[in-house]
């Protein structure tokens, strides 16, 4: 028995049934008479306890001199990492008034972890993950965004194991969480400083290390300080296919926390430069939400396009969790659906051979604009254009005869529906272009939109 499997048996031994069993996913002590646990999403309050405030501490004390981490009335918290992947957070009295507070979050095992498994749970959709499958491979730079608990870094995981096999992985985090199953991961771990504040190595000083050491992307388990403005000069500068967690409760949201954060590290970079910089670095965010019923699930993955004329982040949902209602049981029923609108690099799936059905990303939604307008949108697919009240720009910029006759432009239109093809060629005739070119004019708008946005 090791050292550590020692300390579990002696000091956590009323807990070592929960941190034994994989259904409890964490583990809660508000004091030591008051243990609580997760499973399925649920808190159970449980009728195990420490002896005395003391007995609590020395388990504490123990595991904090096990990882090489000091926790005292001088250094009242720890952070860190178990030995067995669990992450500990605790809080000594009197700052924690019902005596010593303690959450040890487990993490599934990197095999445990799968989209088929995902898809069953009802957490996101086939179609979603097929497209986040594609867009991992394509190298687009993702943020997983979320609240505590609501499984950021278990996804992140999910996707780090998507890379391909031949490229060498940066991974940076505060207290080591991800499990990432590839053949070339080199994993970067903060330290604290010593008793005489030296030595501290901070996830901005690794992030910097990382890019000087080959590597082909870069993943920061949780992105929560300065370090914002590195990854987005990692993703800006050749290492696309990068990735991070933040918290945010919406995929916005999450692009405005990444601006703040990226302040803290450098005022003196203008506002909208920073927020160009921001839209051209992030491609995807995808929402992680824990729902009131105890489940996880994708409710988002949306594609940021950049900056609008106001200075506002624009963003548009590709697919989107639809809750339908309520069962007997209070769980929420609901399915992720595709929301009508293809994402502006939908040509580069096409052209790097990759296959992706476009009926999968959904039918357009209903016009809530003039017909002068909508008539121009729906058709492609495409809503923002429309939101701003005018015909496509793109339409003005015709492409050349030829490109009229793009055969994946010609097997993208033979997947829409009529009532899109009637609007179509309605607009394609306002406009007094071959209806092909129209609809790749449409598509190649959103792009010009895009690249636009990058612009410094």
């Amino acid at each position: 028995m090791g050292v550590y499997d020692q300390s579990i048996a002696v000091f956590l031994a009323p807990i070592k049934e929960f941190l034994a069993d994989e259904s409890v996913t964490e583990v809660l002590i508000n004091g030591p008479k008051e243990i609580w646990i997760e499973r399925k999403g649920k808190l159970t309050l449980t009728d195990v306890h420490f002896h005395d405030e003391t007995a609590l501490q020395a388990a504490v004390r123990n595991i904090a001199q096990y990882v090489k981490r000091t926790i005292d009335n001088q250094n009242p918290q720890l952070d860190a990492r178990l030995p067995d992947g669990s992450r500990i957070h605790a809080v000594l009295p009197p700052s924690a008034r019902k005596g010593t507070t303690v959450a040890i979050r487990k993490f599934s095992k990197a095999a445990d972890l799968s989209f088929a498994k995902l898809i069953s749970f009802g957490s996101i959709s086939p179609e979603g993950a097929e497209f986040l499958t594609l867009c991992v491979g394509l190298a687009k730079n993702i943020i997983v965004s979320g609240g505590t608990g609501s499984g950021k870094t278990t996804f992140l995981n999910l996707l780090g194991g998507l890379l391909p096999k031949d490229e060498r992985l940066m991974v940076v985090e505060d207290a080591s969480e991800l499990q990432i199953d590839a053949p070339h991961v080199v994993c970067f771990e903060t330290k604290a400083a010593d008793h005489e504040g030296k030595g501290a190595l901070t996830i901005r000083d690794l992030v910097r290390s990382a890019m000087r050491l080959r590597p082909d992307r870069i993943v920061v388990g949780e992105v929560r300080g300065p370090e914002a403005l590195d990854l987005i000069t990692v993703m800006n500068t050749g290492h696309g296919g990068s990735m991070g967690t933040t918290h945010a409760n919406t995929p916005t949201d999450a692009l405005v926390r990444l601006e703040t954060l990226a302040t803290m590290g450098d005022t003196s970079i203008p506002l909208a430069a920073l927020r160009r910089q921001i839209a051209g670095a992030v491609h995807l965010v995808v929402q992680a939400k824990r729902l009131h019923d105890g489940s996880r699930k994708i409710t988002n993955i949306s594609e940021v396009l950049g900056v609008d004329e106001h200075g506002r982040y624009e963003t548009q949902d590709i697919f989107k969790f639809v809750q339908t209602g309520i069962d007997e049981n209070h769980k929420i029923l609901g399915r992720m659906e595709g929301m009508g609108i293809i994402p502006t690099f939908y040509e580069e799936i096409e052209v790097n051979g990759l296959s992706f059905d476009i009926a999968k990303f959904g039918t357009p939604p209903k016009p809530k604009y003039p017909k002068t307008t909508t008539a121009l949108n729906t058709a492609s697919g495409h809503g923002a254009p429309a939101a701003h009240g005018h015909a496509p720009a793109a339409a003005s910029h015709a492409p050349a005869p030829a490109s009229a006759n793009n055969p994946a432009v010609a097997a993208a239109m033979a997947k829409l529906s009529p009532a899109q093809l009637a609007q179509l060629n309605a607009g394609a005739a306002k406009a007094g272009m071959p209806v092909q070119a129209y609809y790749q004019a449409l598509i190649k708008q959103q792009a010009a939109k895009k690249n636009g946005g990058q612009a410094a």
